[in-house]
Protein backbone atom coordinates (compact mmCIF):
# COMPACT_ATOMS: atom_id res chain seq x y z
CA UNK A 1 0.00 0.00 0.00
CA UNK A 2 1.31 3.40 -0.67
CA UNK A 3 2.07 6.00 1.19
CA UNK A 4 -1.33 8.14 2.14
CA UNK A 5 -1.34 11.25 0.63
CA UNK A 6 -0.77 14.30 2.12
CA UNK A 7 -1.93 18.07 1.08
CA UNK A 8 0.50 21.16 1.61
CA UNK A 9 0.03 24.77 1.21
CA UNK A 10 2.58 27.40 -0.03
CA UNK A 11 2.48 29.70 3.03
CA UNK A 12 0.75 26.88 5.11
CA UNK A 13 1.67 26.87 9.00
CA UNK A 14 2.37 23.27 10.15
CA UNK A 15 2.73 21.24 13.75
CA UNK A 16 5.26 19.10 13.09
CA UNK A 17 6.29 15.69 15.00
CA UNK A 18 8.83 13.49 14.50
CA UNK A 19 9.42 10.70 16.75
CA UNK A 20 12.89 8.22 17.04
CA UNK A 21 12.63 4.99 15.11
CA UNK A 22 10.94 2.11 17.74
CA UNK A 23 10.40 4.86 19.90
CA UNK A 24 14.77 5.51 20.55
CA UNK A 25 16.43 8.44 21.51
CA UNK A 26 17.32 10.86 18.88
CA UNK A 27 18.95 13.57 21.15
CA UNK A 28 21.12 11.08 23.47
CA UNK A 29 23.17 14.36 24.60
CA UNK A 30 22.68 18.07 24.59
CA UNK A 31 25.00 18.69 21.72
CA UNK A 32 22.93 16.86 20.17
CA UNK A 33 19.92 19.56 20.46
CA UNK A 34 22.70 21.40 19.97
CA UNK A 35 23.21 20.09 16.52
CA UNK A 36 19.52 20.31 15.32
CA UNK A 37 18.81 23.58 16.76
CA UNK A 38 22.11 24.44 14.45
CA UNK A 39 20.47 22.89 11.42
CA UNK A 40 17.01 24.70 11.55
CA UNK A 41 18.85 27.93 11.63
CA UNK A 42 21.03 27.29 9.04
CA UNK A 43 18.55 25.13 6.43
CA UNK A 44 16.20 28.47 6.83
CA UNK A 45 17.64 30.47 3.91
CA UNK A 46 17.95 27.86 1.48
CA UNK A 47 14.70 26.28 1.83
CA UNK A 48 13.04 29.61 2.84
CA UNK A 49 10.56 29.00 5.52
CA UNK A 50 9.93 30.10 9.60
CA UNK A 51 9.72 28.94 12.39
CA UNK A 52 7.41 29.74 15.37
CA UNK A 53 8.84 27.33 17.90
CA UNK A 54 10.16 24.13 18.98
CA UNK A 55 10.90 21.67 21.32
CA UNK A 56 13.51 19.28 21.27
CA UNK A 57 12.74 16.13 23.92
CA UNK A 58 14.69 13.25 24.07
CA UNK A 59 13.28 10.26 21.96
CA UNK A 60 11.31 13.37 19.74
CA UNK A 61 10.56 16.86 18.48
CA UNK A 62 7.85 19.38 18.05
CA UNK A 63 8.43 22.42 15.69
CA UNK A 64 5.73 25.16 14.76
CA UNK A 65 7.04 26.33 11.20
CA UNK A 66 5.65 27.57 7.80
CA UNK A 67 6.55 27.07 4.32
CA UNK A 68 6.77 29.36 2.05
CA UNK A 69 8.26 28.58 -1.41
CA UNK A 70 9.27 24.90 -0.47
CA UNK A 71 6.88 22.02 -0.37
CA UNK A 72 7.23 21.03 3.72
CA UNK A 73 8.07 17.44 2.93
CA UNK A 74 11.15 19.23 0.93
CA UNK A 75 11.84 20.95 3.67
CA UNK A 76 11.36 17.92 6.16
CA UNK A 77 13.64 15.88 3.77
CA UNK A 78 16.56 18.15 4.20
CA UNK A 79 16.39 18.49 8.29
CA UNK A 80 15.92 15.07 8.93
CA UNK A 81 18.68 13.39 6.68
CA UNK A 82 21.18 15.59 7.47
CA UNK A 83 20.61 14.95 11.21
CA UNK A 84 20.46 11.41 10.46
CA UNK A 85 23.98 11.32 8.55
CA UNK A 86 25.26 13.77 11.62
CA UNK A 87 23.74 10.89 14.48
CA UNK A 88 24.42 7.77 12.66
CA UNK A 89 28.36 9.18 12.27
CA UNK A 90 28.40 10.36 15.29
CA UNK A 91 27.31 7.08 17.09
CA UNK A 92 28.21 4.64 14.84
CA UNK A 93 25.08 3.27 13.95
CA UNK A 94 23.04 2.78 10.53
CA UNK A 95 19.74 2.64 9.64
CA UNK A 96 16.28 4.44 10.67
CA UNK A 97 17.03 7.69 13.02
CA UNK A 98 13.24 8.57 12.92
CA UNK A 99 9.81 6.76 12.82
CA UNK A 100 8.89 6.65 9.61
CA UNK A 101 7.19 9.97 8.03
CA UNK A 102 6.87 13.00 10.40
CA UNK A 103 3.52 14.10 11.34
CA UNK A 104 2.47 17.20 10.22
CA UNK A 105 -1.02 19.15 11.44
CA UNK A 106 -2.04 22.46 9.78
CA UNK A 107 -2.92 25.21 11.46
CA UNK A 108 -5.42 26.50 9.35
CA UNK A 109 -6.30 29.21 11.85
CA UNK A 110 -3.64 31.83 12.90
CA UNK A 111 -5.56 32.17 16.21
CA UNK A 112 -4.42 29.36 17.85
CA UNK A 113 -0.86 29.20 16.91
CA UNK A 114 -0.54 30.82 20.72
CA UNK A 115 -2.30 27.39 21.91
CA UNK A 116 -0.43 24.79 19.73
CA UNK A 117 2.54 26.50 20.99
CA UNK A 118 1.61 26.38 24.35
CA UNK A 119 1.08 22.59 24.28
CA UNK A 120 5.03 22.68 22.23
CA UNK A 121 6.06 24.30 25.59
CA UNK A 122 4.60 22.29 28.14
CA UNK A 123 5.62 19.32 26.42
CA UNK A 124 8.29 19.10 29.38
CA UNK A 125 6.25 19.35 32.21
CA UNK A 126 3.84 17.08 31.06
CA UNK A 127 6.72 14.86 31.07
CA UNK A 128 7.18 14.99 34.35
CA UNK A 129 10.64 16.77 33.17
CA UNK A 130 9.91 20.24 34.81
CA UNK A 131 7.56 21.91 36.80
CA UNK A 132 7.47 25.14 34.24
CA UNK A 133 7.96 25.59 30.67
CA UNK A 134 10.33 28.06 31.05
CA UNK A 135 12.71 25.52 33.22
CA UNK A 136 13.21 23.65 30.13
CA UNK A 137 16.46 25.21 27.55
CA UNK A 138 15.88 22.91 24.72
CA UNK A 139 12.21 25.02 23.76
CA UNK A 140 11.47 28.18 22.14
CA UNK A 141 10.16 29.67 25.20
CA UNK A 142 12.93 31.79 25.63
CA UNK A 143 13.10 33.27 22.71
CA UNK A 144 9.26 34.71 23.45
CA UNK A 145 9.96 35.38 27.75
CA UNK A 146 12.98 37.35 27.11
CA UNK A 147 12.71 38.68 23.92
CA UNK A 148 15.16 37.55 21.87
CA UNK A 149 15.91 38.03 18.51
CA UNK A 150 17.12 34.93 16.59
CA UNK A 151 15.91 32.18 13.79
CA UNK A 152 12.94 31.97 16.31
CA UNK A 153 10.35 34.17 14.71
CA UNK A 154 8.09 35.78 17.70
CA UNK A 155 6.75 38.79 15.83
CA UNK A 156 2.97 37.00 14.78
CA UNK A 157 2.38 35.32 18.07
CA UNK A 158 3.46 38.42 20.09
CA UNK A 159 1.87 40.76 17.77
CA UNK A 160 -2.23 39.09 18.07
CA UNK A 161 -1.56 39.04 22.12
CA UNK A 162 -0.87 42.94 22.18
CA UNK A 163 0.67 45.69 19.85
CA UNK A 164 2.49 46.83 22.50
CA UNK A 165 5.45 44.17 23.12
CA UNK A 166 5.68 44.19 27.13
CA UNK A 167 2.77 43.87 27.71
CA UNK A 168 2.28 41.17 24.97
CA UNK A 169 5.39 38.99 26.53
CA UNK A 170 3.48 39.35 30.07
CA UNK A 171 0.61 38.04 28.40
CA UNK A 172 2.59 34.99 27.03
CA UNK A 173 4.03 34.43 30.16
CA UNK A 174 0.76 34.15 31.98
CA UNK A 175 -0.74 32.17 29.22
CA UNK A 176 2.21 29.63 29.69
CA UNK A 177 1.38 28.94 32.81
CA UNK A 178 -1.79 27.80 32.43
CA UNK A 179 -2.14 24.30 31.41
CA UNK A 180 -2.73 23.35 27.90
CA UNK A 181 -5.29 21.01 28.19
CA UNK A 182 -5.71 20.15 24.62
CA UNK A 183 -3.50 17.64 22.43
CA UNK A 184 -2.85 19.27 19.24
CA UNK A 185 -0.66 16.11 18.63
CA UNK A 186 -4.02 14.39 17.43
CA UNK A 187 -5.51 16.77 15.34
CA UNK A 188 -5.25 16.18 11.54
CA UNK A 189 -6.25 19.93 10.82
CA UNK A 190 -5.88 22.73 13.23
CA UNK A 191 -8.93 25.86 13.12
CA UNK A 192 -12.29 26.15 13.10
CA UNK A 193 -12.68 25.66 9.32
CA UNK A 194 -11.31 22.44 9.70
CA UNK A 195 -14.56 20.73 8.77
CA UNK A 196 -14.65 22.61 5.36
CA UNK A 197 -10.86 22.04 4.63
CA UNK A 198 -11.04 18.67 4.96
CA UNK A 199 -14.17 17.53 2.65
CA UNK A 200 -11.93 19.38 -0.13
CA UNK A 201 -10.76 17.66 -3.10
CA UNK A 202 -7.41 16.92 -4.07
CA UNK A 203 -7.82 19.42 -6.64
CA UNK A 204 -10.82 21.58 -5.33
CA UNK A 205 -9.99 24.98 -3.63
CA UNK A 206 -12.14 27.42 -1.69
CA UNK A 207 -12.48 30.14 -3.37
CA UNK A 208 -13.46 32.62 -0.81
CA UNK A 209 -11.26 34.86 0.84
CA UNK A 210 -10.04 33.84 4.50
CA UNK A 211 -11.50 36.05 7.52
CA UNK A 212 -8.00 37.71 7.82
CA UNK A 213 -7.65 38.74 4.25
CA UNK A 214 -11.56 39.89 4.52
CA UNK A 215 -10.84 42.05 7.55
CA UNK A 216 -7.55 43.67 6.13
CA UNK A 217 -9.72 44.76 3.42
CA UNK A 218 -12.13 47.40 5.67
CA UNK A 219 -8.74 49.68 5.60
CA UNK A 220 -8.06 48.70 8.90
CA UNK A 221 -4.62 50.15 10.17
CA UNK A 222 -1.89 47.71 11.57
CA UNK A 223 -2.18 49.08 14.81
CA UNK A 224 -6.20 48.66 15.20
CA UNK A 225 -6.13 45.30 13.50
CA UNK A 226 -4.07 43.67 15.77
CA UNK A 227 -6.89 45.42 18.91
CA UNK A 228 -9.82 43.99 16.73
CA UNK A 229 -7.81 40.44 16.74
CA UNK A 230 -7.02 40.49 20.49
CA UNK A 231 -11.27 41.05 21.21
CA UNK A 232 -10.75 45.04 21.62
CA UNK A 233 -14.01 46.84 22.43
CA UNK A 234 -12.88 50.18 21.62
CA UNK A 235 -15.57 52.47 19.69
CA UNK A 236 -13.53 53.33 16.95
CA UNK A 237 -13.23 49.91 16.21
CA UNK A 238 -17.05 49.16 15.66
CA UNK A 239 -17.42 50.44 12.04
CA UNK A 240 -14.31 48.02 11.03
CA UNK A 241 -16.18 45.07 12.68
CA UNK A 242 -19.37 45.84 10.80
CA UNK A 243 -17.73 45.79 7.87
CA UNK A 244 -15.79 42.84 8.12
CA UNK A 245 -18.97 40.88 9.38
CA UNK A 246 -21.33 42.13 6.76
CA UNK A 247 -18.71 41.08 3.99
CA UNK A 248 -17.64 37.56 5.80
CA UNK A 249 -22.01 36.89 5.80
CA UNK A 250 -22.16 37.71 2.44
CA UNK A 251 -19.65 34.80 1.56
CA UNK A 252 -21.18 32.32 3.87
CA UNK A 253 -19.29 32.55 7.03
CA UNK A 254 -21.26 31.57 9.94
CA UNK A 255 -21.97 33.98 12.33
CA UNK A 256 -19.56 31.81 14.58
CA UNK A 257 -16.32 31.57 12.63
CA UNK A 258 -17.09 35.41 12.12
CA UNK A 259 -16.96 35.98 15.99
CA UNK A 260 -14.61 33.64 16.50
CA UNK A 261 -11.73 35.23 14.10
CA UNK A 262 -12.33 38.51 16.29
CA UNK A 263 -12.49 37.14 19.37
CA UNK A 264 -15.69 38.18 20.61
CA UNK A 265 -19.23 36.31 20.97
CA UNK A 266 -21.53 34.92 18.52
CA UNK A 267 -24.46 36.83 19.64
CA UNK A 268 -22.50 40.34 19.40
CA UNK A 269 -21.62 39.72 15.78
CA UNK A 270 -25.37 39.33 15.10
CA UNK A 271 -26.40 42.65 17.08
CA UNK A 272 -24.07 44.45 15.64
CA UNK A 273 -25.33 42.96 12.32
CA UNK A 274 -29.05 43.33 13.24
CA UNK A 275 -28.59 46.64 14.60
CA UNK A 276 -26.62 48.03 11.61
CA UNK A 277 -29.83 46.85 9.25
CA UNK A 278 -32.35 48.03 11.77
CA UNK A 279 -30.87 51.86 11.50
CA UNK A 280 -30.68 51.34 7.49
CA UNK A 281 -34.93 50.66 7.64
CA UNK A 282 -35.08 53.77 9.60
CA UNK A 283 -33.67 55.98 7.02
Amino acid sequence: MGRPWREEYKGGIYHVIARGNNKEYIFKENIDKGYFMKLLKETMPGMNYRIYGYVLMDNHYHILIQTIEKKLQEIMHQINNKYSKYFNAKYKRVGHVFQSRYKSTLVQDERYLIWVLRYIHQNPVKAGITQKADEYKWSSDVFYRKRIKGFVNTDIILNMLNTDRNEAVRKYRKLMSELEEKDYSKEKIIGDEAYRVMCLSRVEIDERKRLDEILKETGISEEDYALVKAGSRKRKLTKYKLKYARIAVSLKYTYKEIAHNINITESSVKDMIYKYEGENKNK
